[in-house]
């Protein structure tokens, strides 16, 4: 530690961070990174904007409406798609995505490669300033990455920066050299429960690291401002390195956090949300109200939008009666809103696929597995037979009311990575049904499926969890239950309310639960996801070939890591644990006759946490009269009822609930 401190030195960092993010079941992270959307049926408008400051006569004002809520506005602990999408806004990355899923300039205006690829220079933008008129130079990076190195944080993105040896000779540029492995070892134990954990021994050979996958990444890492939270962290006079109440384990430890840690992940005081971006936060109200000021000074071009309001709704379909009465400009919907309701011909509706999926989990954690005596949901049989049962056609017809599509592989379709030659089971129900009885499962006197297991006979009986009050996920509850019951497997289904759902979750206290994962265009985060140690991992399978090509894909040419990553695809596939349901498609709406986007065929839309442009160029529509419906080059905007939905689906009112995890790659490992 003596060590550390003595190499620490703030105004001329010669580290920076390996970023990962430890795994902290069984209590340890009391946070989960997953928002939980639930939409009511019924709900008033939010509260009217408190002390707002009248803006100028001239300015360009935009309300948008939403019905997710950020969980945090610190980078370092958002998780919700909400809290995503203000960072995108209040902050910037070194790079971020271009709309082809390359890479373009974010606060680095460019970059070289050293001839060996071992070495990556990165030049930043001179003209950048913090919110507050600092400005932005290169000891912002480093205090942020090293910073973040320390927490544990983003692993995906920077194992392979040596934090020994990151330079900065200017105020504009950064020096990142790439090791097999960038962490120092620290070891500790953790009080609370009988685990031994640890980071990973710092290897110091130079390598070589996959060009694509390590600047993708660097779009997930917003740089902070050093001279605001350094003074709360790294030289607090209490709990700072050199304070009195510095513990050097209390990073690792929840039961006594130190104070950089505990001043980043839970701070005493207010975040300084002061970030490089577009916009802005004037004031936030949780629940009713975010407004949001233009940056004049924002170094890529001051936003089109000068005032911009946030009102946060508890009912989808309070939130789209006031787009189309015109009380605000734009927001999200659901199918069944679309579907069902008469919508004013001033009024644009933008859809895209949602870069994620909606999967039914079938759980693997052997702590669970060993507490309640469900062995069953770890038999390779009673996994395939799970899979080949459900009809994913039927819920992207019937649940999505067609705006969504069957889907199989952890790895978006839309994306290049895709694996097109994805080996399939065969699927229905006599598939199933044969799967189980190939493998020695007989039907009981109830029609179901039994075996004996460890000395005693197991019934396929299981309760299916999902969170209450939303059709969708209702709807998918109740056809995935009379798929598995056709199929001999009794199934109890379970909703909850959103902190029980949220909680059971985390802990893997489920045997069978309805969610959806996002993604980000480039794969190394699924492929982390998927890892046996992975704090994000869905269901706890554990594939020891899945964490080799996680590592290895980093490294590998492009060529290499495509078949890479097309076999981890077919490996998570076989394994049958995640069964992938469908695609379905994010659905916005937003006033055509007073607004004209650009960018609106990403996918996950305008309001994307990737889509940063719309804000800096849309205008007032070119012509007066806009009756148009948008569809985009992904999906087809329609306005007629699929064939063979029943009239009850149709007229089930409600929106869009969801588990989302936000794509923060997290490492964590542990022993016993």
């Amino acid at each position: 530690m003596e060590q550390l401190k003595s190499m620490y030195t703030l105004m001329s960092i010669t580290k920076t961070l390996d970023v990962r993010r430890l795994n902290r079941k069984n209590g340890m992270l009391p946070v989960l990174l997953v928002a939980v959307f639930v939409i009511s049926l019924v709900g008033s408008p939010p509260t009217a904007i408190a002390n707002k400051a009248t803006p100028a006569q001239d300015d360009v004002e935009m309300t948008i409406g939403m019905f997710d809520q950020p969980d945090y506005l610190s980078p370092i602990m958002a998780g919700s798609i909400a809290a995503w999408e203000f960072i995108n806004w209040i902050y910037d990355p070194l790079i971020r995505w271009d709309d082809d899923w390359g890479v373009m300039p974010g606060l680095a205006e460019s970059w070289e490669w050293a001839a060996n690829g071992t070495q990556l220079t990165l030049h930043l933008v001179e003209n950048a300033t913090w919110h507050d008129g600092e400005p932005f130079t290169s000891a912002d990076v480093n205090w942020t990455l090293f910073t973040w190195t320390w927490l544990g944080w983003w692993v995906g993105q920077t194992i392979n920066i040596d934090h020994r040896n990151i330079l900065c000779p200017d105020n504009y540029t950064v020096i990142l050299n790439f090791v097999a492995n960038g962490y120092e070892s620290i070891y500790a134990y953790q009080a609370a429960a009988p685990y031994y954990y640890y980071r990973d021994s710092y290897n110091g050979t130079p390598v070589e690291v996959n060009k694509e996958c390590f600047l993708t990444g660097l779009t997930y890492v917003p740089i902070l401002p050093q001279h605001l939270y350094d003074p709360l962290t790294w030289h607090h006079p209490v709990w700072g390195l050199n304070g009195t109440g510095y513990d050097p384990w209390g990073f690792w430890d929840y039961l006594n956090w130190d104070g950089i840690s505990w001043a980043l992940i839970f701070p005493p005081y207010p975040s300084p949300n002061i970030g490089t971006g577009m916009f802005i936060l004037q004031d936030y109200q949780s629940g009713e109200y975010a407004v949001f000021e233009g940056n004049d000074d924002y170094h890529w071009g001051e936003p089109a939008v000068d005032n911009l309001t946030i009102l946060f709704y508890s009912s989808v379909e309070v939130m789209t009666a006031a787009l189309k009465a015109g009380e605000i400009d734009f927001c999200e919907t659901s199918a069944n809103f679309l579907e069902t309701g008469e919508w004013p011909t001033e009024v644009t509706i933008n859809e895209n696929s949602f870069l994620g999926w909606e999967a039914l989990l079938i759980n693997q954690d052997w702590i669970y597995a060993n507490n309640t005596d469900n062995f069953a949901l770890r038999e390779q049989s009673v996994k395939e037979a799970i899979n080949q049962a459900v009809n994913k056609t039927k819920i992207a017809a019937i649940a999505y009311l067609g705006h969504a599509r069957e889907a199989h592989s952890v790895i978006h379709s839309e994306l290049k990575w895709f694996n097109d030659d994805l080996e399939l089971r065969e699927a229905g129900i006599a598939e199933a049904k044969a799967t189980l009885e190939a493998d020695g499962w007989t039907l009981n006197e109830d029609e179901i499926y039994e075996k004996e297991l460890n000395g005693s006979v197991k019934e396929l009986s299981f309760s299916l969890k999902y969170v209450s009050g939303e059709p969708i996920d209702l709807s998918m509850a109740q056809l995935i239950e009379a798929d598995l019951e056709d199929a001999g497997i009794d199934v109890t289904l379970t909703p909850l309310d959103v902190s029980t759902f949220t909680n059971d979750f985390d802990l893997y206290n489920y045997e069978l639960l309805i969610t959806f994962y996002s993604q980000i265009g480039d794969p190394n985060s699924m492929a982390q996801y998927v890892t046996s140690d992975s704090w994000l991992n869905p269901t706890m399978l554990n594939i020891p070939r899945v964490d080799e090509i996680y590592m290895e894909q980093k490294l590998a040419s492009t060529a290499e890591r495509e078949d890479l990553i097309d076999e981890m695809q077919q490996l998570v596939y076989d394994e049958a644990s995640v069964c992938v349901l469908v695609e379905f498609n994010d659905i916005e709406t937003y006033r055509g006759d007073r607004w004209e986007f650009t960018n609106t065929d990403w996918l996950s839309g305008i309001l994307s946490i990737w889509n940063w442009e719309p804000w800096l160029t849309v205008s007032e529509p070119s012509t007066t009269t806009t009756t148009t419906t948008t569809t985009t080059t992904t999906t087809t905007t329609t306005t007629t009822t699929p064939e063979g939905i029943p009239m009850e689906w149709l007229i089930a009112a409600g929106a869009g609930v969801a588990v989302v995890l936000v794509v923060i790659v997290i490492w964590w490992s542990r022993k016993s």
